[in-house]
């Protein structure tokens, strides 16, 4: 049960961390300060559950693995070619939508596999989750 928590909580820090990257890189891109502020209002619940999750990881004596900066690096070319000739709120809010979906399938599979993991930890999954499906719904207000 042990390792099942460990993995659950590190998949929840991977993805929180991707969607802090993402969001901090999406930011200076924004003109709409309503989409802005929708855009930061994510980057701090993302900040809130990764602390969260390295929290419990810490608990367990244990320290989450450094992010790949292969991936990093990825995400910021992807960010940058696909906001290079369309910035409007529109295009924005769906490349939002998009990445926010990817970390709700990811927690969500591994929520589902990591089934045996501590009541707690399962908890934060799913506050990801309910946390996430709340910013899809703001962010359509944007399409």
């Amino acid at each position: 049960m042990m390792n099942e928590n460990a993995s659950l909580l590190e998949e929840i820090y991977k993805t929180t961390r991707m969607g802090l990257e993402a969001t901090q890189l999406m930011i200076p891109k924004v003109q709409n300060p309503l989409l802005r502020n929708k855009i930061e209002d994510q980057a701090a619940e993302y900040r809130n559950i990764g602390t969260q999750a390295k929290q419990m990881l810490r608990s367990d004596g244990r320290m989450p693995r450094p992010e790949k900066a292969v991936q990093k690096a990825i995400l910021h070319g992807s960010i940058q070619l696909n906001t290079m000739m369309n910035q409007s709120s529109s295009h924005i809010a769906k490349l939002m939508i998009n990445g926010t979906n990817m970390g709700i399938s990811d927690i969500t599979k591994n929520l589902n596999r990591l089934d045996g993991a501590d009541t707690e930890v399962k908890k934060l999954a799913e506050n990801y989750i309910m946390s996430e499906q709340k910013n899809i719904d703001e962010l359509k207000k944007h399409l």
